[in-house]
């Protein structure tokens, strides 16, 4: 591992990252078309190739102001910082058999070192995250991000295995050609519950095996992993070796003329966490930290998704929903969390104008004292899918959206989303997060609601350019105007703002 520290505790914008985007953007028009994996060498015959993916953002922070500080903290909620991130991977595949090796490097320059306040206020953004793990401002490390073997179709036709270590996401377990379906499956159904957070500069994998076996309209899947340290963690080599997870899934596709083309998925997830860490909810703290035994769920749900041509355009809808039963340590689980969004894509019309509108309820806890944990645990998710700007997530909490999609050309597109934002119980916390990413830290984090409900809006923009097939730009800015929850934590400024400007270059 590399680490350096920083000189300075201030962050200044650069031109650097601006210089460097404006460089890529000149080596977007001039990059030819070459193959999508480089062929290094042949053996038996079959090519060695080499892989690459290369990202560089910049990132923006105006976090909730957390006022006067005690001096051992900071207070520091408006930063900016850099980090670059890159993954390089060798494959071979010979009569069915794939072999498949990947590195990354995750680097941060300037993460910043006084932005984290007292509790409940915590981590002021999420470049306090990064710095808290290891307390380095300038930081890197290399590990192994993914190395498996993967069988298709040779101990039997339509049976797919794979073992080692490799990266997982629920819900992509069948990939369609309907576009539309794809669209809301990778973004509105998948990684809800277990995903490698690839949106974070350091990512999980998972060591394990799964097993899938179907043809192109359906496929039952099952796979078991232990995650990895990563998300906020440069430590990305080690395993979280006391958290195991096993989902099992069955899913089918359907094409019916007239009436559209339905995708659907059944699920199961058993999670089961050792750690023998105090678990972040709404229990006296009193409680709370004789509570160590494992946390052990289970949780089964169903998705489905659906689009039909309607008129000038396409018309979609999608439900999904789960409900959670076992072990949060010593108290019983009973959570349940459910999802409905409805569509309409103008097909004929320019830009294909894309309206969405949405619903996204997950339970909260109503008493503290049951003995009864009616929080819904999203588990081992990719959060920001669900929360571009990563201030909360799909716990105790109640979102109502509505959003716009547009696409000027057919490699930009343009999408703008408002979120009203409550707490499901004004008796529960306000979460944030996304999991176990190290063995010494829960991986969530609880700000006390004090009695309120209403945590705020948000509105976010995002724009994609892909401007070849190996190199994509992304800007973003949200926005959140904070409510009662929020003011009642950060009484000194209740507004957030974050954004980001980012180069991804693969080929």
């Amino acid at each position: 591992m590399l680490s350096t520290r920083r000189q300075s505790t201030s962050v200044a914008p650069s031109r650097g990252p601006v210089l460097l985007l404006m460089l890529l953007g000149a080596l977007a028009i001039a990059t030819p078309r070459i193959s999508d994996a480089m062929d290094l060498t042949t053996i038996d015959d079959e090519p060695l190739t080499l892989s690459g993916w290369i990202r560089f953002r910049d990132y923006t922070w105006s976090y909730f102001n957390a006022g006067p500080v005690p001096s051992a903290f900071g207070n520091d909620n408006q930063y900016n910082y850099p980090a670059l991130v890159a993954r390089l991977g060798i494959g071979y595949q010979l009569d069915g058999v794939k072999l498949f090796v990947e590195g990354m490097n995750p680097t941060f320059f300037g993460l910043p070192d006084d932005a984290i306040a007292p509790a409940p206020k915590g981590a002021l953004g999420l470049g306090a995250n990064y710095y808290s793990v290891r307390k380095e401002s300038f930081d890197s490390s290399v590990f192994l991000k993914q190395g498996y073997v993967e069988f298709g179709g040779q101990i039997l036709k339509d049976l797919a295995v794979k073992g080692g270590r490799f990266e997982f996401f629920d819900g992509k377990d069948l990939p369609v050609e309907d576009r539309q379906i794809q669209w809301i499956t990778d973004n509105r159904v998948a990684q809800r519950l277990i995903g490698n957070f690839g949106w974070s500069d350091v990512m999980r994998s998972f060591d394990g095996a799964q097993v899938g076996y179907g043809g192109q309209n359906w496929r039952a899947l099952v796979f078991y992993g232990v995650p990895t340290r990563g998300v906020f963690d440069l430590n990305g080599m080690d395993e979280i070796s006391a958290v195991d997870v096993i989902y099992a899934a069955l899913s089918g596709f359907r094409t019916d003329g007239a009436w559209g083309n339905s995708l659907g998925r059944v699920f199961y997830i058993w999670y089961d966490d050792n750690r023998g860490l105090v678990p972040v909810d709404n229990e006296p703290a009193s409680s709370a930290k004789k509570n160590l035994r494992s946390i052990s769920i289970d949780t089964i749900g169903a998705d489905f998704v659906h689009d039909v041509k309607l008129g000038p355009g396409t018309a979609d809808f999608m439900v999904w929903g789960a409900y959670q039963f076992g072990n949060w340590g010593d108290q019983t689980q009973a959570a349940y969390a459910a999802t409905a969004e409805a569509g309409y894509r103008f097909d004929d019309v320019p830009w294909t104008p894309w309206l969405r509108l949405g619903y996204d309820m997950a339970s909260g806890d109503n008493n503290p004292n049951n003995g009864v944990h009616g929080t819904f645990f999203q588990i081992l998710p990719t959060p920001r899918i669900y929360a571009l700007d990563p201030i909360y997530n799909m716990m105790n909490s109640t979102d109502v959206l509505g959003e716009l999609i547009i696409f000027p050309t057919a490699d930009i597109n343009l999408r703008t989303t408002l979120h009203g934002l409550w707490l499901s119980s004004n008796r529960d916390l306000w979460y944030y997060g996304g999991g176990a990413f190290d063995s010494h830290l829960f991986g969530y984090v609880g700000r006390p609601s004090l009695g309120n409900s209403y945590l705020g809006s948000v509105l976010d923009t995002s724009l994609t350019w892909n401007a070849n097939r190996y190199l994509t730009f992304n800007l973003y800015g949200g926005h959140m105007f904070g409510g009662s929850v929020v003011a009642a934590d950060f009484p000194n400024g209740r507004e957030e703002t974050f954004g980001y400007m980012e180069a991804v270059c693969q080929f």
